[in-house]
């Protein structure tokens, strides 16, 4: 049992998701590995970005953390405690979640008003009289308190997701998982909804983790940048260093393919490095899952699956030839 008084907040364990999925017109099932042994950890205060394309295990591993899904192997700790002792331990232990969806209209039940939506965490924990807190919470967010009698098509999008992260923040959690929160908003709300989060996490000390496929709004809010692909880490770095230097071949493809806003250097920088869909789950490839699309892939990318590896100063990387097309990345002391 890890020691609480020097865990971090939150440490994922190779952690793994799988689904028993049947095809149209096949009888037989077959086994989907949506997360395939992640590792990762998040200290109080921080944030903690998650990047990849649709269909790389994003939101699994989101509703996994929340506990909405229960592992299939590998083990969550909060504070050094598993979310999934038996008993009321690992329900208190759960309720120290909250989470943020992409879709905050239909997070929210139509038929309740806003201020009912954004008391249920303290309503679960049978505080009475929330109103006062919803209030505040309100308030905080950036909304009027008026607004907590209004239906939630009563609020355009940005008020209906500031109203979600209201509902997440009311609690006192100690990590709030958002989860493309600010994917179907437009750049402008977006931008408010980054600044907001950021002068939260600075008045309240929650810790965030961050998922979404928007390399960009990543790096904004992250202190330190997890890149998955297919249900696996290919990268982790802090973010300073990630900006600077990625070195995973799919993390420079996806810097690639993010839009800047300058339509001179959109015009002139050619095709993206990114080519190809993501492979399937249910058979992914062998090797680097990665090497179907890698430019650098050779012989040994196709046999030998590289190992989760710091590449210098805790900079984390799973492949063979990481920022070196000559020669393949030296075997460094694997890092558990």
């Amino acid at each position: 049992m890890p020691d609480d008084r020097t865990a971090p907040l939150l440490q994922v364990e190779n952690l793994k998701r799988q689904f028993q999925v049947r095809q149209r017109g096949s009888r037989e099932s077959q086994l989907l590995r949506a997360v395939d042994g992640v590792s990762l950890h998040l200290e109080a205060g921080e944030s903690l970005g998650v990047v990849g394309e649709s269909g790389c295990g994003k939101s699994t591993l989101a509703r996994l953390i929340v506990g909405l899904l229960k592992p299939t192997e590998g083990r969550i700790l909060i504070d050094g405690q598993d979310i999934w002792t038996p008993g009321a331990a690992g329900r208190d232990r759960r309720r120290k979640f909250q989470m943020v969806f992409q879709n905050p209209a239909g997070s929210m039940n139509p038929r309740r008003t806003v201020g009912a939506s954004v008391a249920e965490p303290l309503t679960a924990k049978g505080v009475p009289n929330a109103s006062e807190a919803v209030e505040r919470m309100l308030e905080l967010v950036g909304l009027d308190p008026s607004m907590a009698s209004r239906k939630p098509h009563q609020l355009s999008g940005g008020q209906q997701q500031r109203a979600s992260i209201a509902r997440a923040l009311i609690a006192d959690p100690a990590i709030v998982v958002h989860d493309e929160s600010i994917a179907s908003l437009d750049i402008s709300l977006q931008a408010q909804i980054l600044n907001l989060l950021l002068d939260l996490q600075k008045d309240l000390g929650t810790s965030y983790i961050f998922i979404s496929h928007d390399l960009a709004a990543v790096q904004a809010i992250s202190h330190r940048v997890v890149v998955m692909y297919l249900g696996e880490v290919v990268e982790a770095s802090d973010s300073t260093t990630f900006a600077q230097r990625p070195l995973h071949p799919y993390s420079l493809a996806l810097r690639s393919a993010t839009l800047l806003p300058d339509p001179v250097h959109e015009r002139g920088r050619g095709d993206t490095l990114l080519r190809g869909d993501v492979p399937s789950p249910i058979n992914p490839p062998s090797g680097c899952r990665f090497h179907t699309r890698c430019p650098l892939a050779k012989d040994l990318c196709l046999q030998q699956k590289p190992a989760l590896r710091d590449a210098g100063s805790g900079h984390l990387v799973a492949c063979h030839y990481a920022g070196d097309t000559t020669r393949p990345l030296e075997m460094s002391e694997e890092v558990v």
